[in-house]
Formats: structure tokens, sequence, C-alpha cells
């Protein structure tokens, strides 16, 4: 049975945050990340593939279409055989104790933001703080470039200024990548630590940065500095390498 005009509309509308926020569900594309989707406690509304007889044992509602009804409520240029429709889970409390976690401050770019999650995510980071201005973690780019990581890690976008405040009332240490800081690699062991990332523009805002316990950097080694900085994600994953292999 062919999708109807009003089911195509409601699933592209899913793209627009206003929408996600409305109906409280976001959309998960391809193969590879339904697969992580279904492996996850996500609750899953429906899929939408060419494959049904793949998806049949689900106990999902599973819905076969053509490849040219894919086309159409996909948001991507090649669509990879299955859409998924699924719930945003509720927010839970923070969990404090735990020995490492990521804030990020400003990350605007949904395929920074995704990669970065990512990132965290193959370092055992369970928990993600994001200031309120950060992408939006269920942009179809976001969930595309997380590969899966992000159904199984916490999202928390709150006042990043009050959660660092919790967080060092938690017994955290505040580590700020910063240009002008002390070199990841002369940083001791901590018991519990938070990394904070800011955008690649811009850095950490001042007021944040003030309220890190130290501020850190991974040292360039070109003769003469020409690069003016790094990826989001490639920093989380150079210093969250460093830390993890002292823990």
């Amino acid at each position: 049975m062919a999708l109807s005009a009003s089911e195509i509309k409601q699933i592209r509308a899913l793209q627009q945050k206003k929408f996600r926020k409305e109906t409280n569900r976001f959309v998960v594309e391809g193969v590879k990340t339904v697969a992580e989707l279904l492996a996850s406690e996500f609750e899953v509304d429906a899929i939408y593939t060419t494959e049904p007889d793949v998806y049949s044992e689900n106990d999902h509602h599973v819905i076969s279409i053509s490849a040219k009804e894919l086309e159409r409520i996909s948001g991507l240029k090649s669509p990879n055989k299955v859409l998924a429709v699924a719930e945003i889970p509720p927010s839970k409390p923070m969990n404090w104790e735990q020995p490492l976690m990521v804030m990020l401050d400003s990350i605007r770019d949904p395929g920074n933001l995704g990669t970065t999650i990512r990132t965290a995510r193959w370092f055992g980071v369970n928990t993600i703080v994001c200031s309120e201005d950060c992408a939006d973690v269920w942009d179809r780019k976001v969930v595309q470039s997380t590969m899966g990581a992000l159904f199984h890690v916490e999202v928390v976008y709150t006042d990043l200024e009050h959660a660092m405040t919790e967080a060092q009332q938690n017994g955290f240490e505040i580590l700020g990548a910063a240009m002008n800081g002390n070199s990841i690699y002369e940083v001791g062991k901590m018991d519990k630590t938070a990394l904070l990332i800011g955008s690649e523009s811009h850095g950490i805002r001042k007021e944040l940065m003030e309220k890190c316990n130290q501020l850190i950097t991974i040292p360039n080694r070109e003769d003469h500095q020409r690069v003016e900085s790094l990826n989001a994600a490639v920093a989380t994953s150079i210093i969250l390498s460093e830390l993890t292999r002292k823990a």
C-alpha cells in the first residue's frame, strides 16, 4: 500500500526542529544506524523499508515502501533501504557518579556535534552536556554523524555555567580546551574529569573559561604556526585518548 501524501508530509516535517519538538519524534536513516537504533532501548514507532523481510521479525510496525517513496521521505541524497521514526526519550537526572564526561559550548555545526558525540562514546563517555545553543542532537545530520553512538549516551541541554558549578560540587575537575593552556601531555591523573570543548571559531566563552579548574592545549608542532585551531571532534579525540590512557 502506497504512502499517502499526508504520511509523506508528516515524515518530512521531522527534518525541522519545530515539528520534532511538537511530536516528540525524530528520524533515523540507513541500514547500520537503524540497526543500532533497534539494538537500543529507544521506542520505535515505525520502520519504512524497501526490504521488509529483513525487519519482519521485529516487534515494530514495518511498512514496505518503494525506492521512490523512500526518496520522497528521506533527507539524504542517496537513501539507504530504510528509514525509522523513533520517539525522543525523556530527559534523565544528571548522573554525577562517573569518572569522565564531556561538555560542549556552542557547537552549532550538526556534523561536528555528531562526530564529537561518536568520538566521546568511543572513549567510554556516557554523558554529553551541551550548552543550549548547540545544534539539536535530533537533527538528521547529527543523528547520521553519530553512526548509532547517540543511542548509547545521555545528551543533556542545559545552562552550561550552572552545570559546571554542579560538576565541581560533585568532585569534578573541569579541563577547558584552549590555545593557551597547559600541555595535555603534562596533565596528571584525576578521579573525576569533565572536558569542556568550545567552538572552532570562538573557542570557550570567557565566563565559562574562568570557571575551569585548568586550561589545557594540544601542543602545535608546526615550525611556524599556520593552523589556527583543530576541529572540535578531532580535539576531543586527542584529549580523551590521553585522559583515558592515564586512567
